[in-house]
């Protein structure tokens, strides 16, 4: 998208208007106004084709406004050098070119050239810090194979040294630092820094710190950078947007009143239409929504496709409940979208829908698969797995709602209480038992405090061994109660529950009298005249008689609660 990549180039302060001057048309280029730009930037190079800096920044503006317009600014410049005798800023901008097109070495030269070209003008030792400073702009641009790194920052660091009032010097340090990878983050906010120093009413720094903060996921420090941004530089439109867009899905009101500054301090076009839309969406004015997508459609110029508006379309009729219309468009959006555009949560959202639908389960699946296999970040893996966890629980399909959950738990760096109890759970609806005592008992040995655990465990036991022939469930129902005897008044019905169960066992099960015996005890410990203990004990001791067996006096109280709780307390682990 045109918004706010690489496009936010240029010096000054901002500017609302047409431009008359270049200085103007670099404010415009700064401040993301593309169109706006490309027309003063044409306007000055019809006037006076042979100005090589109107020239320079108009391939710069093509460079930034789309992949399309790279053979445009290679066209320019290439008729420029022969115009200009080659001029050192178009000889920069050729070098810039040859970069795009992985060509270090043409690129090389070109710079040296341009620096050899003006080593005897405004210093000596290294050159014009304008040039220098191109030269790091160029390598700036781009992904982060793009660019000579090391020579970039050597320019950069020469420039700032002859020239310490441009902060795009500093900016472009920055951008340069951030393509070295994540570990050089503190480099590169130091540059921004910098650059704050040189100019503090500039966004440009501001903003690029408060994504590096974003990238980080710490939320106060982002919103607290993009908001100096645009106090410190109010036609900031960048930030106004990225503001937008971290409120549109928490408070929908405020998030107006960003993107209302963002349209007012943007250019009008396609774009800035359909994030009104989108804001109507949000809003829950779906028609509207729906209406405004269908503006959108009717002001393309033949054969000119849109994508972003079948997505819209899939989302607001998703929320009409018109699961086929849904399913169309988000299919439209995806077959049309170019795929390098095409964002996990975009495969997320259509295997939601394909859900939805008999027999699209593999297809839902393997676009979560594609889902989580293109995006870098544990958090977004991680959502888009839940997406459709959620949705098959909210088809009670529990079989697939635990395959998505324990895929969740196998990548997630901060299991929760409620993560553990979710994945047991929808193990256990979906009769994998065994799999929900594993869970349930890593949740005890995560959070040992917390009744959960245990019960969930128990509750899991028993279903494994539904006709209690094998005492499966006695070391969980033991570990169970060593938990509730902490709180026995408030737990007192768990306990009976648990050692009426073990009596059943014992009596009937695996004729263990003795043990039957001690769980009745244990029960008339709490409930003196329970009956159904007290029809325990009388029956337990008439079994352990009739079968050439003493009934030993009772226990102590102390020795009997003991004894009970710690049969076999391991659990099942």
């Amino acid at each position: 998208m045109k918004r706010i990549s690489l496009l936010l180039i240029g010096i000054g302060l901002g500017v609302i208007g047409v431009a008359q001057t270049l200085d103007e048309a670099k404010k415009l280029l700064r401040y993301g106004r593309l169109q706006s730009a490309e027309k003063a930037f044409e306007k000055l190079v019809q006037a006076n084709p042979s100005d090589p800096e109107s020239v320079y920044w108009l391939g710069q503006l093509y460079l930034e406004h789309s992949p399309a317009k790279v053979k445009l600014a290679k066209e320019l410049y290439t008729k420029a050098l022969a115009a200009t005798q080659q001029n050192p800023l178009i000889l920069v901008g050729m070098g810039h070119i040859e970069l795009l097109d992985n060509n270090k070495a043409a690129a090389k030269t070109h710079f040296d050239q341009a620096i050899q070209a003006t080593s005897n003008r405004k210093n000596k030792k290294y050159g014009d810090p304008q040039i220098l400073s191109a030269i790091g702009r160029a390598s700036a641009a781009g992904d982060s194979q793009t660019g000579d790194i090391e020579y970039a920052l050597e320019k950069l660091a020469q420039a700032a040294e002859i020239d310490k009032i441009d902060a795009d010097i500093m900016v472009n340090t920055g951008r340069i630092h951030l393509k070295r990878g994540g570990e050089f983050g503190g480099p590169a906010k130091r540059a921004f820094e910098d650059a704050i120093e040189r100019d503090p009413k500039y966004g440009l720094p501001y903003y690029r710190i408060g994504k590096i903060f974003e990238s980080q996921r710490n939320t106060a420090l982002f919103l607290d950078y993009y908001n100096r941004a645009v106090e410190n530089d109010p036609n900031f439109a960048p930030a106004y947007f990225e503001l937008y867009e971290y409120y549109k899905e928490k408070d929908v009101n405020k998030a107006k009143t960003y993107l209302d500054k963002f349209m007012a301090n943007n250019d009008s076009d396609i774009e800035t239409e359909f994030f009104y839309a989108d804001f109507l969406f949000r809003s829950g004015k779906y028609q509207e929504s729906l209406q405004k997508g269908k503006e959108i459609e009717a002001s393309l110029a033949p054969g000119e496709e849109f994508p972003k508006v079948y997505r819209l379309y899939a989302m607001t009729y998703d929320r009409l409940q018109d699961s086929v219309k849904s399913r169309d468009n988000m299919e439209m959006y995806i077959a049309k979208q170019a795929k390098d555009k095409l964002k996990g949560d975009d495969y997320a959202e259509m295997a939601k829908m394909y859900l939805k639908f008999p027999g699209e389960a593999d297809k839902a699946e393997a676009l979560v698969e594609q889902a989580v296999s293109l995006d870098t970040v544990v958090d977004n893996k991680i959502s888009y797995m839940k997406g459709i966890a959620d949705a098959y629980a909210a088809q009670s399909d529990w079989k697939g709602n635990y395959k998505w959950l324990d895929k969740i738990d196998q990548i997630n760096p901060r299991r929760t209480a409620v993560n553990y109890y979710y994945l047991a759970d929808a193990a256990y609806k979906s009769a994998q038992f065994n799999e929900s005592m594993k869970v349930s008992a890593k949740y005890i040995s995560a959070y040992p405090d917390q009744i959960q655990g245990y019960s969930m465990q128990r509750r899991a036991a028993v279903a494994a061994d539904p006709d209690t022939s094998n005492g499966l469930a006695l070391p969980a129902i033991d570990q169970y109660t060593v938990f509730l005897m902490n709180d026995k008044e408030s737990n007192k019905f768990r306990i009976l529950e648990n050692h009426g169960y073990k009596i059943y066992y014992y009596l009937i099960k695996s004729r263990e009298y003795d043990k039957a015996l001690q769980s009745s005890i244990a029960i008339l410990e709490l409930d003196p005249a329970n009956d159904y203990g007290l029809q325990a004990k009388a029956e337990a001791e008439r079994l352990i008689k009739a079968n050439g067996g003493e009934v030993k006096s009772s226990p102590t109280k102390t020795d009997s609660s003991s004894k009970t709780v710690k049969t076999g307390t391991s659990g099942n682990q």
